[in-house]
């Protein structure tokens, strides 16, 4: 295969690194190849939105490879008001963290440990390469459990001949509208998104054809683990 009260841990953008590892242990050790682990979303509130068991293809300084099989058993939210084509409306009070199953793609997430984002290589059940998907996010944060973020919102739909486009543009704006994101912040994830489509447009780093041709039939498959829902690390 190929070649990383509770207190309210990420109340705004800028603040998660801060929030995180104020209650972090100094030293966090590396996962090893093969190793499932959990790779999860927090709101603004600390309050777990997304929870995925993942498999540890690489965990070191210059990226983390995580796969993201389908059919992988996960925790979904489920929002309780939504019209079908509008904006997801992240308001507490409105969604639910229910048991799913990955239907989507077989997933190779490649992330930088620093970068505010990650780039999502994408195959079919029959292993057609779909392209890539890059979702703005937060800096990975370790935990012992695996990797926690925040999900900025925007992302953007690459094809497999490296064709673009941005999607849910709206639910920033919607998250800038209600408050969950100042409008610095907000700039601040659109410039990452730019940044991001320069990489795309130029093939280069994760965007290089090299990682369509990345083999995962070695690994085992991710489980979700029992301790999904704990926050203990944080308090």
């Amino acid at each position: 295969y190929v070649h990383t009260s509770h207190p309210r841990p990420c109340d705004h953008v800028v603040d998660l690194k801060t929030r995180l590892t104020r209650h972090m242990p100094l030293f966090h050790p590396t996962f090893e190849p093969g190793q499932s682990i959990l790779y999860r979303e927090l709101d603004e509130h600390g309050t777990l939105v997304d929870v995925k068991p993942v498999t540890v293809v690489e965990d070191a300084a210059e990226t983390i490879a995580l796969w993201l099989p389908l059919n992988t058993r996960s925790k979904n939210p489920v929002f309780l008001d939504h019209t079908p084509g509008a904006p997801r409306r992240w308001l507490p009070g409105n969604k639910e963290l229910q048991d799913a199953e990955w239907r989507w793609a077989e997933i190779l997430i490649l992330i930088r440990p620093r970068q505010p984002r990650a780039t999502w290589v994408r195959w079919s059940d029959t292993r057609e390469f779909l392209g890539l998907y890059v979702n703005m996010q937060s800096p990975l944060f370790r935990t012992p459990i695996g990797f926690d973020t925040r999900d900025h919102q925007l992302d953007i739909l690459v094809d497999s001949d490296r064709a673009w486009r941005w999607k849910d543009e709206d639910e920033l704006a919607s998250c800038a509208r209600h408050g969950r994101l100042s409008r610095e912040e907000a700039s601040s994830i659109r410039a990452e998104g730019k940044r991001a489509v320069e990489d795309i447009e130029q093939g280069v780093g994760y965007f290089s054809q090299g990682w369509a041709r990345s083999e995962t039939n070695e690994l085992d498959k991710p489980e979700m683990s029992s301790r999904w829902d704990d926050l203990t690390m944080y308090a």
